[in-house]
């Protein structure tokens, strides 16, 4: 009797312990995966090649399961990658990436880790394709279903400015030629189709991405939006320092600003960057409009003067918005406009003293609020003007159409 008892006490203790083992090793399932679409079929490919290198190599540090899918459109001299793929990293929290041990040391070098990716066919075509980058975002989805996504692009871009243009603008991309880009209206869209609210964050590693034309056309489509208003340097973003943050259930938008920031200064860059609470566009812009229309001003009322952020061809593109509401009311900010921005512009970070022109527009942190606007007109590129008129929802949000002359 004895000896049964001890034999039924035994299978207890064994099925207890069976539960236990699989659960302390089994990692905790990430709810969001991170997509990355990265166009580099330009002078940018080795630049973001190495990026994704930064990227794997934050996710060596993870202590969770964290899936990353990157659709990489490589260059003709890219050694690694001929066509555009879909490359896989799938972290297990211990260790292993993909199933197989991390790379370190001398062993961490970009052949090596196109090595250890699960590769997909990608669709083909020019990435900057709405229906193209629409299917190959669902590809991505279909391989990594998930409740929630964040999504990183990389590539050249010159804001909402118009592709193509007489000033060599190009919008967002550029797959072989700045002809083959996508404008924002259109990108918004085709992101519209792919995500149903569960779009977390979009990072934009691309120049002059940090305006409100650009967050208010993606109001609908993401939480959030990380991005410079600035032309931003070509090394990109230093993954390999924040990346795996990405995947944390509340992001610290702030730390991954002044690690970026932090990162530049160190390399001898310059840069601002912010993070933007995209639902409040709606209240900015109506913020900006009563700013605009209750002072009865005429679009030449604003001065030059303003902290603004283009250099070169795209000089006057985008003017700081608190700058442009502090002209508008000498000097000061209402408090009900500082409010409203405050809930907008979450997180912030630039450097103030770079000294090499033309990139050493900021002399003054305080004069970054973290997000421009255009003022139509402020160049004198009818191109840019008539695009803007008919194309940019934020010209109508904000009241332009009512301040500017119809026959201008």
């Amino acid at each position: 009797m004895k000896k049964l008892l001890l034999y039924i006490l035994s299978l207890f203790i064994l099925a207890a312990c069976s539960n236990e083992i699989p659960e302390y090793h089994q990692p905790v399932q990430a709810k969001r995966v991170i997509l990355a679409y990265l166009i580099a079929n330009n002078n940018l490919d080795n630049d973001i090649m190495k990026n994704v290198l930064w990227m794997y190599e934050s996710l060596t540090t993870a202590q969770d399961s964290c899936t990353l899918l990157i659709y990489y459109k490589p260059n003709s001299t890219n050694k690694y990658l001929t066509i555009p793929e879909i490359l896989e990293f799938q972290t297990n929290g211990y260790g292993q990436i993909n199933n197989k041990e991390i790379l370190s040391g001398d062993k961490l070098t970009i052949e090596n880790v196109l090595m250890q990716a699960k590769r997909h066919q990608a669709v083909g075509g020019v990435s900057t394709n709405p229906l193209v980058m629409e299917n190959n975002i669902r590809i991505m989805q279909n391989i990594a279903p998930a409740k929630s996504y964040g999504l990183l692009f990389g590539s050249h871009a010159t804001g909402w400015m118009p592709a193509p243009n007489i000033r060599e603008t190009f919008s967002f991309g550029i797959d072989g030629s700045e002809y083959n880009s996508i404008n924002i209206p259109e990108m918004a869209n085709a992101l519209r189709n792919c995500f149903s609210n569960n779009l977390d964050f979009i990072l934009f590693d691309a120049c002059m991405m940090g305006i409100a034309e650009i967050y208010y056309e993606f109001q609908d489509v993401t939480k959030y939006c990380i991005a410079s208003v600035m032309e931003t340097p070509r090394v990109g973003f230093p993954y390999h320092r924040f990346f795996h943050q990405l995947y944390e259930e509340e992001i610290n938008f702030q730390q991954i600003c002044d690690e970026i920031i932090a990162f530049n200064k160190e390399n001898d860059l310059w840069g601002t960057y912010a993070a933007i609470d995209c639902s409040q566009m709606g209240r900015l812009a109506e913020a900006i409009r009563y700013e605009l229309l209750s002072h009865n001003i005429s679009r030449d009322d604003l001065s030059h003067n303003i902290q603004q952020y283009g250099t070169g061809d795209f000089t006057y593109f985008s003017f700081d918005i608190k700058g442009i509401v502090e002209s508008l009311n000498n000097g000061s900010i209402p408090p009900q406009f500082q409010e409203v921005l405050d809930n907008v512009v979450i997180a912030k970070s630039c450097i103030d003293d770079y000294d090499t022109p033309p990139l050493s527009l900021i002399k003054d942190k305080n004069n970054f609020c973290g997000i421009g606007m255009y003022i139509p007109n402020a160049t004198g590129n009818t191109t840019w003007d008539n695009y803007y008129r008919s194309s940019i929802s934020w010209y109508n949000a904000v009241g332009w159409s009512e301040i500017i002359p119809s026959n201008e």
